[in-house]
């Protein structure tokens, strides 16, 4: 579908198994789940994610719209191959989920649409989610106003599962798929593979998919093949 084309309300698929059960992070981030998991949350309220790229934002994003129907989900990193005023459409929503805002910062069209937004869900009572990898007062925005109304969203930063974490995780998952990783071979994953738990899984699914047709054992030789580490 090109931009043009594009009916609104924009519809942006989620991953299926993006669930709060499923989240596995820090046991600092409790206050955050606990907060967006409250059935009933303060009319006009805006709420901010921020850390690193990797730390598990976008799915709590995606839980949170999992467990409210009616929110809309806006990945900005793709909805930037429309209009700015695709934003300004969805005036009549209550509940915005906006991943990646981060990206808005200096594009002067889209940050007057976000405030419009902004306001408008300040007056009608509605609720904005969003997630960046900084809070909004670090964030370059060009309107002052976007930013001083941004800054009265509940901000909670997004802590990074430990690298023991990570193994545990890893290990886990593997198990779910019948495949067991010996410690030394999960440490030399972590050793040479990007470390969030997105391109951890994504390294999983890839050496399963080898290891599958191949008939073999995850092993570090065949990792060493596989992906030519």
């Amino acid at each position: 579908m090109t931009p043009a084309s594009l009916q609104l309300p924009f519809s942006f698929a989620f991953a299926s198994e993006a669930r709060f059960g499923s989240f596995c992070g820090e046991v600092a981030n409790a206050p955050l789940l606990h907060h967006l998991q409250q059935t009933s949350q303060a009319a006009g309220q805006f709420t901010w994610l921020w850390g690193d790229a990797g730390c598990g934002k976008t799915h709590l994003l995606q839980a949170f719209c999992h467990a409210n129907p009616e929110a809309i989900f806006l990945p900005l990193q793709k909805l930037l191959a429309y209009e700015p005023a695709s934003l300004g459409s969805l005036l009549h929503s209550s509940l915005l989920v906006l991943d990646d805002v981060e990206l808005l910062a200096g594009k002067r069209e889209w940050e007057e649409q976000l405030f419009m937004l902004c306001q408008h869900l300040l007056v009608s009572g509605g609720r904005l989610l969003c997630a960046a990898q900084s809070p909004p007062a670090q964030l370059p925005f060009v309107l002052a106003d976007l930013q001083s109304r941004l800054q009265l969203a509940l901000v909670y930063e997004v802590h990074e599962l430990s690298d023991a974490g990570k193994a545990t995780v890893l290990t886990e998952r593997a198990k779910q798929r019948g495949i067991e990783l010996r410690e030394e071979v999960v440490s030399f994953i972590l050793a040479r593979n990007q470390r969030n738990l997105h391109d951890l899984m994504a390294v999983l699914d890839q050496l399963d998919r080898q290891a599958l047709a191949e008939q073999r054992k995850i092993t570090i030789p065949f990792i060493k093949a596989c992906l030519g580490w």
